[in-house]
C-alpha cells in the first residue's frame, strides 16, 4: 500500500496537489504517443482546423453537431484557449449529461420502461434511469457509482441503484457474469456451466465469487411486510375454512392487481448460500457442496454471510489496486473519443493481454486514480491533447491491426448522435431539458412512491378484506372474460383483425373495472389513512391530500426557458407581435421532438433511433453502426424533415439571417456540417440550380442525406 501511494504522489508531482493539472497530463499523452510513434517510424495526423474541431468536440461530448450561432461564436473567437474553454463549457452543459447517459445505458442495458409490459417493472426500469443521469450530472466519480450500483438495496424511489440487479431479476449467476464483464472487463460466463476453455477460471472459481452476491433477493414483487402478514392471513383462513379453486384463483388475481403499481420496485438479502450445481464434475468438491466466497484476482474480500458481503465485494472491485477495474473504465473512455481503444476486445481482458501502448494505458490508469474517478476530469485532459485534436485517420484497419493513435478513427455518428443531430437542426436551445417530460417522470415515480409508502399503512387484515372485496370482481366478470379470450384466440385463427381489436377492446374494459376497484378498495383508503396520521402537507392522490414526497418544482425552469425563447425570437427578428405564436412553436417542438435521452430507453420498435441501430439493450453494446436501407428511407422520408425545414426551426432560421444568397448557401454549410461551403462546392451547387435544385431547401435535404453529415471527422 505504501508503495502504491508514493507511486501516486510522484506522478501527481506534488503531495498537495489535488489532481494533475489537466494541460501537464495531456502533454504527458502526447509525449508517450510521440515515443510510440518514433518507434514505429510514423508521425502524427495534421492538426484539425477549427471547423473540425467544434463539430467534433460536440458530437463527443454533448452527443449532437453544434448550431449554427454555437459554429460561427467559435470559429469567430480570436483567444488562443477558445479550444479548452469550449471542451469545459460542452462539460458543465446538460448536454452532456444526457449524451453521458447513453455511454451508461449501453453498458448495464437499462430498459427505462422495465422488463415487462405495462407499470409492472416500469417504475423500476424509469427509476434507473434516471438514478443515472443524476450520477451523470452531479459528476459521480465512478468509482462511487460502481459501488452503489454492486451494493444496491432497498425501495427503488430511496434508491434507484437497485435497478441493476433488478434488470437481470430472478438470474443472479448471469447478473454476476456481466458484473464482472462490464467493470472487470472479464469474460467468465463460461465457467459458470464449465472450466473456461480458453481462459484461467475454473467453474468453482466462478461460484465462488457469485457466492458473494448470490444472496440478492429480486423475485419477490413487493416489500411490505404488510402484504407479506395478508398472505400468511390468507393462508391460516384457507387452512381453516378451505377455498376452493376458483377463489383462490380470484382472489391471487386479485392480489397481482394490488401490487402492479409498484411491482419489482424493491431489492433485498437473504442469507441463502450457493451451493454447486448438481451435475458439478471435477475433483475439488462434490456436487451441491456449499461454495466458500473467493475473490478471482487482486486482494482478497470480506464475507460474512450474517453481514452484508455486497459491500465487501463492491469495495473490492472499485479498489485503485484492482488489477483491471481501472484499466477497464479509462481504455473504454479512450474509444469514445478516439474509436478504437487501447485494449481490444474492451470486455475480454486476459493475462496475456497486451495493450497497443501499454505505456500510455498504464500512464491512464494512474491518471484516472489520481484524478479520484472524476469521469469529466478525465475526459477534459484526452480533450485538450493533440492527439485528440488531430485530423482523423481515414483508413479501414485490418482485424488485429495495432492502431498506434496518430489521431482519432474516422466513426458514423451513433444513433442517439445521429438522433440529436437532427433534433439540432430544429431546436435554437438543443441542450435545454424537456420540462413536460421530466415532469411527467416525476410525477409518476412520485405517485409510485406515495401508492407504496401508503400501502405501509394498512394493517394485514385491512389488505386481506379489501383484497377479498377486489377478487369478486374478477369471480363475476371469469365467464365473460373467459367468452372474449376465447372469441379473440378463434378470431386470431381466421385472421379477422377487426373482431381482435373489437374483443380486445371489450377485454380491456372488463380488466379496467377489476384495476380501479382494487385502486378504490386498496390504495385510496390507504393513502386517507396515511394522510390522517400526518400533519404534514404534500401533492395529492386523486384528491387526497398525501404527506410529503412532492415531485420537483420546475416552475423556475419553464419561466427561464420562456425568457430565452422570447429573446430567441428578438434576436432572429421575429415581430413582437408573433412572439406568442413563437413560443408555441418552440415548446411543441420540443414534446415532439426530444433528445434521444428524453425518449424510452430503448426507443420502442420503429422509432428512427432503432432504424438508426440504437441498441435493444438485451446485451452489453449491443448498437449496430453499420448503414442500412431503413435508415436512408428515413433520412429522405422520415417525419422530421418537414420541421427541419420549417421556417422557424434553428438551420432555416439562421439562412433568414443571411442577405444574399451566398450567404445563405454559406449559412446552411456552416449549420449542418461546421463549415463554409469550398468553391467546388459553390460552384457543384450552381450547377444543380441550372437543373432545376434552385430552393435552399434542396441543399439542406442533399446535405442531410451525404456522408458529411453522418461521419465525425
Amino acid at each position: 500500500m505504501k508503495r502504491f501511494t508514493l507511486l501516486l504522489l510522484l506522478f501527481i508531482g506534488s503531495a498537495h496537489a489535488a489532481e494533475p493539472d489537466t494541460r501537464i497530463a495531456a502533454r504527458q499523452i502526447d509525449t508517450l504517443l510521440a515515443q510510440d510513434w518514433q518507434k514505429h517510424s510514423l508521425k502524427g495526423n495534421a492538426p484539425a482546423s477549427d471547423e473540425i474541431f467544434v463539430r467534433r468536440i460536440h458530437l463527443d461530448l454533448v452527443g449532437r453537431i453544434p448550431t449554427h450561432q454555437e459554429t460561427v461564436s467559435f470559429l469567430s473567437a480570436t483567444d488562443k484557449d477558445k479550444r479548452a474553454k469550449l471542451i469545459d463549457q460542452l462539460l458543465a452543459s446538460e448536454g452532456f449529461t444526457m449524451h453521458q447517459f447513453h455511454f451508461y445505458a449501453d453498458l448495464l442495458r437499462v430498459l427505462s420502461k422495465g422488463t415487462y409490459n405495462g407499470d409492472a417493472g416500469r417504475v423500476t426500469g424509469m427509476a434507473y434511469a434516471e438514478f443515472i443521469k443524476d450520477s451523470v450530472r452531479t459528476n459521480k466519480p465512478y468509482d462511487q457509482l460502481v459501488r452503489e450500483l454492486v451494493s444496491a438495496q432497498g425501495k427503488v424511489w430511496e434508491n434507484g441503484a437497485v435497478g441493476y440487479y433488478q434488470r437481470d431479476r430472478g438470474m443472479p449467476l448471469d447478473n454476476l457474469s456481466l458484473t464482472m464483464r462490464i467493470f472487470t472487463g472479464t469474460r467468465i460466463e463460461c465457467a459458470q456451466c464449465h472450466n473456461h476453455p480458453f481462459d484461467k477460471w475454473t467453474q468453482m472459481q466462478f461460484h465462488q465469487m457469485a457466492a458473494y452476491t448470490y444472496g440478492v433477493q429480486t423475485v419477490m414483487g413487493i416489500y411490505s411486510p404488510s402484504f407479506f402478514g395478508m398472505l400468511a392471513l390468507q393462508k391460516e383462513r384457507r387452512e381453516k375454512n378451505g377455498t376452493s379453486m376458483d377463489d383462490e384463483i380470484h382472489l391471487r388475481q386479485a392480489f397481482n392487481e394490488m401490487i402492479v403499481p409498484i411491482k419489482h420496485a424493491w431489492v433485498s438479502r437473504n442469507p441463502q448460500q450457493l451451493r454447486l450445481p448438481h451435475d458439478y464434475q471435477y475433483d475439488d468438491a462434490k456436487p451441491k457442496s456449499l461454495v466458500k466466497a473467493a475473490t478471482l484476482m487482486g486482494a482478497p474480500a470480506e464475507y460474512d454471510p450474517k453481514g452484508n458481503p455486497l459491500e465487501s465485494f463492491a469495495a473490492w472491485m472499485t479498489s485503485p489496486e484492482h488489477p483491471r477495474f481501472t484499466v477497464v473504465i479509462a481504455n473504454r473512455l479512450w474509444r469514445k473519443l478516439f474509436g478504437i481503444g487501447l485494449i481490444e476486445p474492451a470486455d475480454e481482458i486476459m493475462d496475456t493481454t497486451v495493450a497497443a501502448n501499454p505505456a500510455l494505458m498504464e500512464h491512464l490508469r494512474r491518471l484516472m486514480i489520481a484524478q479520484r474517478y472524476d469521469v469529466k476530469a478525465f475526459l477534459r485532459v484526452l480533450c485538450n491533447t493533440q492527439a485528440y485534436q488531430r485530423e482523423v485517420t481515414r483508413t479501414e484497419l485490418a482485424l488485429g491491426e495495432v492502431y498506434h493513435f496518430t489521431g482519432p478513427l474516422l466513426r458514423r455518428m451513433t444513433p442517439e448522435q445521429m438522433w440529436d443531430s437532427f433534433t439540432t437542426l430544429i431546436h435554437t436551445a438543443p441542450d435545454l431539458p424537456n420540462v413536460p417530460l421530466r415532469e411527467a417522470t416525476d410525477t409518476f415515480l412520485a405517485n409510485a412512491r406515495k401508492l407504496g409508502e401508503a400501502l405501509e399503512h394498512l394493517t394485514p387484515a385491512e389488505l386481506l378484506q379489501r383484497a377479498d372485496i377486489t377478487s369478486e370482481v374478477f369471480r363475476k366478470n371469469a365467464a365473460q372474460f373467459k367468452v372474449l379470450q376465447q372469441g379473440i384466440a378463434e378470431a386470431q385463427k381466421r385472421e379477422d383483425k377487426a373482431t381482435v381489436k373489437a374483443l380486445a377492446g371489450e377485454l380491456g374494459v372488463l380488466r379496467k373495472a377489476a384495476i380501479q376497484t382494487a385502486d378504490e378498495q386498496i390504495y385510496i383508503p390507504a393513502v386517507m389513512k396515511l394522510s390522517a396520521q400526518s400533519k404534514q402537507t404534500g401533492e395529492s392522490y386523486k384528491g387526497i391530500e398525501v404527506p410529503g414526497y412532492q415531485p420537483p418544482d420546475r416552475s423556475a425552469e419553464t419561466a427561464a426557458q420562456t425568457q430565452l425563447f422570447l429573446a430567441d425570437a428578438a434576436r432572429v427578428g421575429i415581430p413582437p407581435a408573433q412572439h406568442a405564436i413563437y413560443l408555441k412553436h418552440r415548446q411543441s417542438m420540443m414534446r415532439l421532438w426530444p433528445r434521444a435521452a428524453e425518449i424510452d430507453s430503448p426507443a420502442p420498435a420503429g422509432h428512427a433511433l432503432r432504424e438508426f441501430g440504437q441498441s435493444d439493450r438485451e446485451f452489453v453494446e449491443n448498437a449496430n453502426h453499420d448503414a442500412s436501407v431503413p435508415q436512408a428511407l428515413v433520412l429522405m422520408n422520415g417525419q422530421m424533415l418537414p420541421n427541419i425545414l420549417n421556417s422557424w426551426s434553428q438551420v432555416m432560421l439562421a439562412v433568414k439571417q443571411a442577405r444574399y444568397p451566398d450567404d445563405k448557401i454559406e449559412a446552411v454549410y456552416l449549420a449542418l456540417l461546421s463549415r463554409k461551403p469550398t468553391a467546388e462546392e459553390m460552384a457543384a451547387w450552381a450547377k444543380a440550380q441550372s437543373h432545376g435544385l434552385n430552393t435552399i431547401q434542396d441543399l439542406v435535404y442533399a446535405l442531410l442525406n451525404s456522408q458529411q453529415f453522418i461521419f465525425i471527422q
